[in-house]
């Protein structure tokens, strides 16, 4: 259970034990006791668009949908934190899901249970199928146990292939169908699993996804000149080490990646790249933006007790830093951040920026 305890101060203390994860929400807020004035937040909204389009004109960057999120996150940060929850409060009816390739994806569900019903109507068949067999197995039995002479003993088993013969051949077609119906399901649920970007097991985006993000927002650094930089997060193998369960270990990690979503934007990317090491690709920030980010995430990891049982775990974090650019690929980046790793943590330097090196670079 991942338990959150008030009386630790801001932060809060985690507990970790075996049982399903459960998350205590806060009790509601009191009923409005008058309408929120919808013009008023209007204006507010109208006011701190037009103060985002201005910054954007001041930087020289291209109004384009997704600048214009990144900067309305980013100017959203300084705000009076009243000003914030208004605004986040109209954002929250839109809608931004893609449409179109949710309805790919719920088409190719589709055709894979389609593909399971048939699974499903073969195997009742071939269920029958069975019990025939069976009952016909019984009922030349008792023929031999009260016709035990030669003849009949010979005709019984001859009657008895036959049946067996029939049977045989309608099974082989069912089971040519289920093979069928099988690499049917298989090709459609490997395609599902293709396009998924979401790691369930962390909440977060996942592997194919952290590459994707890295690769266009490359191109869109090679366009714009904007800075952007990515960083790995990763609970030191000291502090995981002392835990004996590995569903234990994947919770810790798990509330890492939650401490991860709480500290970013909404435009920024959080995502599992694989054994534990947790990324964010921070976009239309520089290094020293990026710094200061790691700064948060350090204080509150380390302000956060977790649990495993009565035990208290002390969680160390390692952070690695890199600035993107279109000078190197996504392998030579996460080689750079993945390499500089080791070196940080709570005794040693909180967070390293590191210089991605070309392939040919790399001894």
């Amino acid at each position: 259970m991942v338990r959150f305890n008030k009386e630790k101060g801001n932060v809060g203390v985690y507990n970790i034990d075996t049982k399903d994860d459960v998350i205590e929400q806060a009790p509601p807020p009191p009923a409005l006791k008058e309408p929120i004035a919808t013009s008023s937040s209007n204006n507010e909204l109208e006011k701190f668009a037009a103060l985002v389009l201005k910054v954007m004109g001041d930087e020289s960057i291209p109004p384009t949908p997704s600048n214009f999120q990144i900067y309305f996150d980013k100017l959203l940060e300084s705000k009076p934190s009243a000003l914030k929850k208004r605004i986040n409060d109209f954002l929250e009816l839109e809608n931004n899901n893609n449409d179109e390739s949710h309805a790919r994806i719920e088409q190719e569900i589709k055709e894979g249970f389609a593909q399971i019903k048939n699974i499903m109507q073969v195997v009742s068949t071939v269920y029958r199928n069975l019990n025939v067999m069976q009952d016909i197995i019984k009922k030349r039995s008792a023929q031999l146990e009260t016709n035990p002479s030669f003849l009949a003993t010979q005709n019984i088993i001859s009657s008895l292939t036959e049946d067996l013969n029939k049977m045989f051949a309608l099974t082989a077609k069912q089971i040519d169908l289920l093979k069928g119906y099988y690499q049917k399901t298989t090709t459609i649920l490997q395609e599902v699993d293709n396009q998924s970007i979401f790691d369930a097991k962390f909440g977060i985006y996942n592997r194919r996804y952290l590459v994707k993000s890295i690769k266009d927002e490359i191109k869109l650094i090679k366009t714009y000149a904007h800075p952007s930089t990515l960083v790995l997060a990763r609970v030191k193998e000291s502090s995981l080490e002392k835990i004996a369960s590995k569903r234990e270990k994947d919770t810790i990690i798990r509330n890492i990646a939650k401490l991860l979503l709480k500290t970013s934007r909404r435009s920024d990317v959080v995502a599992h790249f694989g054994d534990g090491t947790l990324a964010m690709i921070l976009k239309h920030t520089d290094l020293s933006s990026a710094k200061k980010a790691c700064d948060r995430i350090s204080e509150l990891v380390y302000q956060t007790s977790f649990f495993v049982g009565t035990s208290e775990i002390e969680t160390d974090i390692e952070l690695a830093i890199t600035s993107l650019d279109t000078e190197h690929s996504v392998e030579e980046f996460l080689a750079a951040t993945l390499e500089g790793l080791p070196k940080t943590g709570r005794k040693l330097t909180p967070y390293m920026v590191c210089t991605p090196l070309h392939e040919s670079e790399i001894e």
